[in-house]
């Protein structure tokens, strides 16, 4: 699927795909929220194998259905951020919300999962709450209540308007220190926060100017997710860096310094063989990534989404017993097995989940993922790709 998003001479030796193979891509694109996408690029000619009749009447619907949708979530996004100004809370729209309308060429061709608003910390419970109270709803359970999230998570629990669109409310651009198992990258948000701008006329929201919105980008995808975000992060990427000029000098130093050189390199190494040429400068880049690792970080892209949960898991245990030994390993599975990510806080009411329960159904779970020789070979590159981007200078 990698050859559909990029440069034509990746796609020389797809000439003639058979209604088979045609299938595969069909069901790894709509997993992976580029359908869309692949219909502009057939329609811009940037794609030029042959395709059949039904597959392109499946793409053009995907991309129609993806448009009214990107309405939807504009809509929703404009009368939310509002809302949350007149009661003095500023907001800033983080990733897709911004890519898709400023920076690809149709915002159906960036589909949004969900929409994420960066909020002063202070000031992000104030705005969780605004929101229930104008009808959005926490669907789903959370480990914590949303009161004890803020000093100590990313973002607060998911909320779902009236009409059916997830928000998140981000205390921070990325995971703070200590809420993961792994190092991230220092914050930054305030320099995201009051460098953030307008995009003109008719949109009331802020988003990142785009030198922190490819740090965001690079962080997300490397630290954050581990390259399990699906393809999509190239083509941000790609779009980001046509229409705006990066100052590569800088942004190198910035991430030798902010300590997400490594995972910079990786990214933009991937970015330039699938996507474009010419639009990244290297000069003070760290030395280009072993070729193997970039490798694992492909597939790691275009993974089955299914099994992220369980090869993350088994991916932070492999990594576990390679730093800390036997002893690590065993302290890694325990907290595994403690049950403190379960949900228990739902909006209105307690929903506890028993323990057993969940022990039973995460074991049996895990236990089914790490049976499928996959899935054992997506967590081996997974913990590969941690401890190269944990490595030091």
């Amino acid at each position: 699927m990698l050859r559909l998003l990029g440069q034509r001479q990746l796609q020389k030796d797809l000439n003639v795909l058979s209604a088979v193979q045609w299938r595969n891509i069909l069901q790894i694109a709509d997993q992976h929220r580029t359908l869309a996408l692949i219909h502009g690029r057939l329609e811009r000619g940037e794609i030029e194998i042959e395709t059949p009749t039904d597959i392109r009447e499946e793409l053009r619907k995907a991309h129609r259905e993806s448009a009214l949708t990107a309405l939807a979530h504009r809509a929703e996004l404009f009368s939310t951020v509002e809302l949350l100004r007149s009661a003095g809370l500023e907001t800033v729209a983080l990733k897709g919300a911004s890519l898709a309308w400023y920076s690809y060429p149709a915002a159906a061709e960036r589909p949004l999962r969900d929409i994420d608003l960066l909020l002063q910390p202070e000031q992000a419970l104030a705005a969780f709450n605004l929101l229930r109270e104008h009808g959005f709803v926490q669907s789903d359970p959370s480990a914590l209540p949303a009161e004890q999230m803020v000093g100590a998570a990313k973002h607060l629990p998911p909320l779902t308007s009236p009409s059916g669109i997830e928000f998140e409310i981000h205390m921070h651009a990325w995971e703070p220190p200590g809420s993961t198992e792994w190092t991230m990258p220092p914050l930054m948000d305030e320099r995201i926060f009051s460098d953030a701008q307008p995009a003109g006329p008719g949109d009331p929201c802020r988003y990142p100017k785009p030198y922190h919105m490819l740090i965001h980008l690079v962080v997300h995808a490397a630290y954050s997710h581990r390259f399990d975000v699906g393809p999509l992060v190239l083509s941000d990427i790609g779009f980001l860096l046509d229409s705006h000029s990066i100052d590569w000098l800088n942004f190198w130093r910035d991430a030798d310094q902010g300590g997400y050189a490594n995972g910079a390199v990786l990214v933009l190494a991937l970015v330039q063989k699938w996507i474009s040429n010419g639009q990244i400068g290297w000069l003070g880049a760290p030395a280009k990534p072993p070729a193997e690792v970039l490798n694992d970080c492909e597939r790691l892209l275009v993974q089955n989404l299914a099994q992220r949960k369980n090869v993350g898991a088994a991916a932070a245990i492999i990594n576990a017993g390679k730093a800390g030994g036997i002893g690590e390993l065993g302290r890694r599975l325990k907290a595994k097995l403690s049950g403190k990510q379960r949900g228990v806080f739902a909006s209105d009411t307690m929903q506890r989940e028993k323990y057993l329960p969940w022990l039973f159904r995460r074991g049996a779970s895990f236990a089914a993922s790490m049976t499928a020789p996959e899935s054992r070979s997506t967590a081996a590159q997974m913990a590969r790709v941690g401890q190269y981007l944990s490595r030091q200078k």
